[in-house]
């Protein structure tokens, strides 16, 4: 059968099965709302916190605030006294408001004027991407009057390796390593303004062999920099960090198994008018890559990072990248977003209709909007849950494609089929799991008038019950 079911954090299965409540919350807030429980984030990062402890590493965790939007999300990363990443003006003002302060804040992505003179007031991190930025940093340094040197980050990226081969892709993001020399005669030739306290990367790849060779790269341009006359301390290694979103890796492997077969086939009975995935089928042979993200992983979080410090590098003694970063004195940067959200948050719709369309598909018409879950082309291979309060609905797994509420051909919730115990029916709601992270809210938009989730803020009593909080107004402290 072709199923994802969604792994389900105990606390989060007991506000599904309270039936009522979100039922009440539907009533209170519209369709479609959105859940958060931010204390759940607290796990999240004691398990990198512990990783860092167990490898003898030094260092900090900055959470990535692009991958949701919520204040209240951005207060418990507070309460945990980490740092936080950010990538626009805006956020650099909403985790300002929050009470952030600059020594606790590095600004990635591309920055314009403002988001720079914001950040020099306040004495942040940059995390500095071209000679641009180093130009304007330098600029407004001097019309501010800002005294002391502005701590700075060289972005690095198109790394290369002798012992392996990478093809790398060109990223818009960062200076080319081949160019590090002349960042360090820019930076040499203001030093009253800077202060180099390290490099970073952030690669737009999950792959762990990509990482490790992007560490020795970086690892190597230390030595460099200490000949030059810096006194660089940090490595920053970005995100990336996957998550595990399926329960059963067979129920996994199987499912992508039989999406494949129905391509090749060309049955195409599995997806939306022959969406393929990037897959094509010549001469009855199945080609190209699966364009998906994987959502089952068993190397993920924590795991993840503590498996790159356990790697050892042939270039330095064979010894372990912990064990190169501790003896070197060089503190470990991450930029962790959605692992920082694993079962923080999900999404909740109302149904709004079902029907059956030409080719005798079941349609279940949302009242929401693909952009209220989803990041552009991306598809979430995770099943939804269906809460209905209706007694005695007829068993029914005949599978259902949920289109959204837009007067749109290409608004689909999903491009595949997703099969229930039943067919949900008008008023029932349909919950979407461990949304937190990037799909809850990334590309919200108000298209057509329609409008967007409002976030339920939920905070863990001692009685088993749950506070509700609008997400301006809830605050840890108080808690």
């Amino acid at each position: 059968m072709f199923k994802f079911t969604p792994k389900v954090h105990n606390s989060i299965e007991n506000v599904i099965e309270d039936k009522d409540f979100l039922f009440d919350l539907g009533d209170c807030y519209g369709s479609p709302y959105n859940v958060l429980i931010p204390e759940n984030i607290d796990e999240n990062i004691k398990s990198f916190q512990d990783v860092f402890k167990q490898n003898n590493v030094v260092g900090k965790i900055f959470y990535a605030h692009k991958c949701n939007k919520s204040k209240a999300i951005i207060k418990q990363m507070l309460k945990n006294n980490i740092c936080i990443d950010v990538a626009s003006l805006g956020e650099l003002i909403d985790v300002v408001s929050c009470g952030f302060c600059g020594d606790k804040i590095e600004a990635t992505g591309p920055k314009n004027d403002d988001f720079i003179i914001l950040g020099l007031q306040h004495k942040i991190t940059f995390n500095v991407d071209n000679f641009s930025e180093l130009d304007t940093i330098v600029k407004y340094h001097k019309k501010l009057g800002i005294k002391g040197a502005v701590k700075i980050l060289i972005r690095l990226n198109n790394f290369h390796s002798d012992e392996t081969k990478i093809i790398n892709k060109v990223s818009r993001f960062g200076f080319p390593i081949s160019e590090f020399e002349n960042v360090l005669d820019f930076v040499s030739e203001h030093r009253d303004v800077f202060n180099l306290i390290g490099i970073s990367f952030h690669l737009d790849t999950v792959n762990m062999i990509e990482k490790i060779i992007a560490i020795e790269n970086c690892i190597s341009l230390f030595e460099v920099m200490f000949d030059r006359g810096f006194e660089p301390y940090v490595l920053d290694i970005g995100g990336g960090f996957k998550l595990n979103y399926i329960e059963d890796k067979a129920q996994w492997n199987e499912s992508i198994s039989e999406l494949k077969e129905d391509i090749a086939t060309g049955k195409n009975s599995l997806t939306w008018n022959g969406k393929t995935f990037g897959l094509s089928v010549k001469n009855n042979i199945l080609h190209g890559t699966l364009n998906i993200y994987n959502y089952y992983d068993e190397l993920v979080k924590e795991k993840f990072l503590d498996a790159i410090l356990q790697t050892k590098l042939s270039k330095y003694q064979n010894r372990k990248i912990a064990e190169i970063l501790s003896e070197n004195m060089i503190e470990l940067y991450i930029e962790p977003g959605r692992s920082l959200l694993d079962n923080v948050g999900f999404n909740v719709a109302k149904v709004n209709f079902t029907k059956m369309d030409a080719k005798g598909n079941t349609l279940v018409g949302l009242d929401m909007k693909r952009s209220d879950l989803l990041i552009g082309e991306q598809e979430m291979f995770v099943d939804p849950i269906l809460v209905s309060q209706k007694e005695n609905q007829k068993k029914d797994d005949c599978g259902v494609f949920f289109i959204g509420n837009l007067c749109m051909e290409n608004d689909m919730i999903f491009n595949r089929k997703v099969f229930l115990e039943t067919v949900p029916q008008k008023d029932d709601l349909i919950v979407f799991m461990n949304t937190a992270g990037y799909f809850m809210d990334f590309d919200q938009s108000t298209t057509l008038g329609q409008k967007v989730a409002t976030k339920v803020i939920l905070s863990k009593k001692g009685n088993g019950k749950y506070k509700q909080y609008t997400d301006e107004n809830f605050n840890p402290f108080k808690e």
